[in-house]
Order: C-alpha cells, then sequence, then structure tokens
C-alpha cells in the first residue's frame, strides 16, 4: 500500500492570517467523523473547496526492529473543523464519513481556541495530543449496561483505554473503557462520599 502525502491541515492555506476569516460567510460545525477518517474528509472538502481545520501533530514510533517511524495524526482524535454554510454542512454529511456534526454555539470562544492551536503547531515545538479524560477525572459512563455510573478515571494505557473506579458499599470495581463511552463530570464531591 502506497503512503499517501500528508493531507494539509488546512483549507484555504491562508485561513488564519490576517482577515481572512472574516471575509468568508457561514459558521463554524465540528465534525465528529467515523474511526479513521478525519484525513479523507478533509480529502473530501478541500476537493469541494469547503474551508476547515484539521489539527494535526507527528507522532514518532518504533518497529520491534528499532525503526523509527514518523507519523501525521489528528490533534484530536475523530474530530475536525469545517467553516461554511448549512450547504457545506450537508455537503460534508454526503461524504458519508461522519458520525455526527456538533453545532458549536460560542463561535468567538472556538475562533480564538482554534487561532491558538493554529499558533502552537505552527511554532515548530514538539506538539503532543492530551487525552480528554486525564487521570483523576471524574466520569460518568454514557452507553451500555452500566450508563449513568459516576467514577475517577485511575490509568490510562497506551490504547486510548483507561480504567474508572466505581463506587459500590464503600469498594472500589474497575473497568476498561474507552474515551467516547464517558463524559467528564464537573469537579463534586470526592468519590468517597458519593457511595
Amino acid at each position: 500500500m502506497p503512503i499517501l502525502p500528508a493531507e494539509p491541515d488546512i483549507h484555504p492555506g491562508n485561513l488564519w492570517q490576517g482577515n481572512v476569516l472574516d471575509q468568508l460567510t457561514g459558521r463554524w460545525w465540528c465534525l465528529h467523523a467515523k474511526p479513521r477518517q478525519e484525513k479523507a474528509i478533509a480529502r473530501a472538502l478541500r476537493f469541494r473547496n469547503i474551508s476547515y481545520y484539521l489539527p494535526q501533530a507527528v507522532k514518532v514510533d518504533r518497529t520491534p526492529q528499532g525503526r523509527k517511524i514518523r507519523s501525521v495524526i489528528p490533534l484530536f482524535p475523530g474530530y475536525l473543523f469545517l467553516h461554511g454554510d448549512e450547504l457545506a454542512r450537508l455537503e460534508a454529511l454526503r461524504t458519508d464519513r461522519l458520525a455526527n456534526v456538533l453545532e458549536v454555539y460560542d463561535q468567538d470562544k472556538l475562533v480564538g481556541e482554534l487561532r491558538q492551536i493554529y499558533r502552537v503547531l505552527a511554532s515548530g515545538l514538539v506538539v503532543l495530543p492530551e487525552p480528554a479524560m486525564p487521570v483523576g477525572a471524574r466520569v460518568r459512563i454514557k452507553s451500555g449496561p452500566l450508563t449513568g455510573v459516576v467514577g475517577i478515571v485511575i490509568r490510562r494505557d497506551k490504547r486510548d483505554h483507561f480504567v474508572a473506579v466505581v463506587q459500590f458499599l464503600g469498594r472500589g470495581a474497575t473497568v476498561e473503557l474507552q474515551d467516547w463511552q464517558v463524559e467528564r463530570l464537573d469537579d463534586g464531591p470526592p468519590m468517597s462520599k458519593l457511595a
């Protein structure tokens, strides 16, 4: 299988320069991609001349033989951002590569955050993605047979799974879950008081 060149992370290429964004019509949408479809969606949007931003970072791994492998991966796996009108949103949905389109209610806040991410990535410094549910985060399971159970992330492994502590009668139980199965809660009372 041939190795494809890195997808452009932004279209148009000067989106974050000067007042280019102010001249475009539409609004920002957050596209939730099906697994491993972010770059394909970006390619389809660029082909249709629809503005988007797909923040990407360089990841370096080693083969079992010790050879370095350099990959360009999405900074926010599963997500990219589209700027356009309702027609552009529908065009993105027609790619059949989306799980969902999330509406962005605070446009100015998102623009500020995306500009900061762009500056950080453009700095040339090593940028690593941060997990959505860091160790110590309080979470609630939102799907499956344990829907509604509250716990704390106690460990993360390399496969982006985590183990949550769930309190039953003052005792804990661990369950391996993926990020999409839980939602982060605000900092409420300590877990020991929830049992």
